[in-house]
């Protein structure tokens, strides 16, 4: 220590030594309590890091079940989308195969002879008909739609046959390949045919058709799914070839009139 510090300071060089002391104690101190305010703000405390993690996981879940609800409603969506597009998919068939029909005979009455152009009954309707070129060798063939009882015995479902029709006769070969199932799950269904009237005016709708000889007017299907979520869109088809030789029902008529 200088002089001139020993004679700043009260008590001389004594004096001197219990001031740098105290000094140095001072500064001791104030870097312990620095140094435990760094350490105490570089770490967490347990309470701090249980809240932390109960956090995270509340979010992970949050998560999870968005993602699951979300996922669910896309493959809901999905099914949907799906059945819909079956019943399109029928719907358009059903279109062309009855749009398509053609008078031709498909078979003879056994004593009469008559030549049957058109079989329609409640549950199934048999016609002449092109097919589409994916599912056909070309020439016409004999279609067969007909509800038929569900394999579990709740409800039916509607079939789909075809053949090559040869001489008046289905090909045999193809009459041996079982029926396509084109809908199933099918609470209640029926055919319904429209013929011409006496006036010349369209007739009643009516579940059997007599005029064998003559293709009808119009065909509709009334049909509900046993599922109420699967609506089935109202259908009917006009048989062009039906409106150019439409004649009025006559019961003098061979084939007979309507009922």
């Amino acid at each position: 220590m200088t002089r001139s510090m020993q004679r700043r300071v009260p008590g001389g060089v004594g004096g001197a030594r219990v001031f740098l002391r105290e000094r140095s104690r001072s500064r001791a101190g104030t870097s312990g309590r620095s140094s435990r305010g760094v350490s105490r703000s570089l770490g967490f405390t347990l309470i701090e890091v249980v809240l932390a993690t109960l956090l995270l996981a509340l979010g992970l879940a949050i998560a999870f079940a968005t993602l699951r609800t979300a996922s669910g409603t896309v493959e809901r969506a999905d099914a949907v989308a799906a059945r819909n597009e079956h019943l399109r998919a029928v719907q358009a068939l059903l279109y062309r195969t009855l749009q398509g029909a053609q008078p031709i005979v498909l078979a003879r009455q056994g004593t009469t002879q008559q030549a049957i152009w058109f079989e329609g009954k409640p549950d199934r309707l048999r016609l002449v008909a092109s097919m589409p070129g994916y599912m056909s060798r070309g020439g016409p063939y004999i279609v067969t739609l007909q509800f038929v009882p569900a394999a579990d015995g709740k409800g039916s479902r509607l079939q789909y046959a075809f053949a090559m029709l040869v001489d008046e006769k289905p090909l045999e070969a193809d009459s041996r390949r079982p029926p396509e199932d084109l809908l199933d799950g099918i609470a209640q269904a029926h055919f319904e045919y429209r013929g011409l009237q006496s006036d010349g005016s369209a007739g009643p709708w009516r579940s059997q058709w007599t005029r064998v000889a003559q293709l009808p007017l119009q065909v509709r299907i009334v049909l509900r799914l046993a599922d109420a979520s699967r609506p089935w869109p109202p259908f009917m088809a006009a048989l062009p070839l039906g409106y150019a030789q439409a004649r009025a029902d006559d019961d003098s008529l061979p084939g007979g009139g309507q009922p």
